[in-house]
């Protein structure tokens, strides 16, 4: 039988397609590189530095004018998470800088467990997710809850800075382990990877629980 030349090369460009999807794919969801700082870098608390930006970043979302990140109300332990946004070393704020966070419930699950565009999904399903602006002192408040934690990551909060001027910043502020967690600051592989200033220390005798952090971009 006659070989379709152009079945072929169809087929051929198919195959090629779906090879470049798949390495795509796993180049996006495969872990990073393992970065681990010295003793020295631990300690430093200079620039804010970036961490990945994981499988479940979602784009597109709201900005949350009040700072209730949980406005869905899902059950956890409230928190609030407050700072500033400075220009690099300095003391000068940045102020109408863009704050976003999105992070996992207090079982482990992000809504959703997945990424995309927020046109993509029903309002019901977007949780735990948006961002806020900083006022004129470069200053910023989030409600939110304490994060869970799940297999192979410890809790923590992801973060996405945008100020005029500066290249964006993706990190993660990681969260004090509770009992029974199976990973701490000290065992989780991305956390290796920044310094002691990016564990926030929470506050649990306030009500809601506090912590504050300041970004540097």
């Amino acid at each position: 039988m006659p070989i379709d030349r152009r079945a072929v090369l169809s087929l051929a460009f198919a195959s090629v397609a779906a090879a470049a999807v798949g390495t795509f794919q796993y180049l996006r969801l495969a872990p990073p590189p393992r970065r681990i700082l010295t003793a020295a870098e631990k300690k430093a608390c200079g620039l804010t530095v970036d961490a990945v930006e994981g499988p479940y970043f979602v784009s597109g979302m709201r900005e949350i004018p009040d700072g209730n990140l949980n406005a869905t109300g899902l059950e956890g332990e409230p928190v609030e998470v407050a700072g500033r946004v400075f220009d690099g070393l300095s003391n000068t704020p940045l102020p109408g800088a863009e704050v976003e966070i999105w992070h996992a419930d207090s079982h482990g699950k992000y809504h959703p467990n997945a990424n995309g565009k927020a046109a993509s999904y029903q309002a019901a399903e977007l949780a735990l997710r948006g961002f806020v602006k900083t006022d004129a002192n470069g200053a910023f408040l989030i409600r939110t809850i304490y994060a869970g934690e799940y297999t192979g990551r410890v809790r923590h909060y992801h973060f996405k800075v945008r100020a005029q001027g500066k290249p964006e910043l993706t990190t993660q502020l990681i969260l004090p382990a509770k009992p029974g967690d199976a990973l701490t600051f000290d065992t989780d592989d991305i956390a290796e990877g920044l310094p002691d200033c990016q564990l926030l220390h929470v506050d649990e005798t306030a009500t809601p629980a506090k912590a504050t952090f300041d970004f540097r971009v």
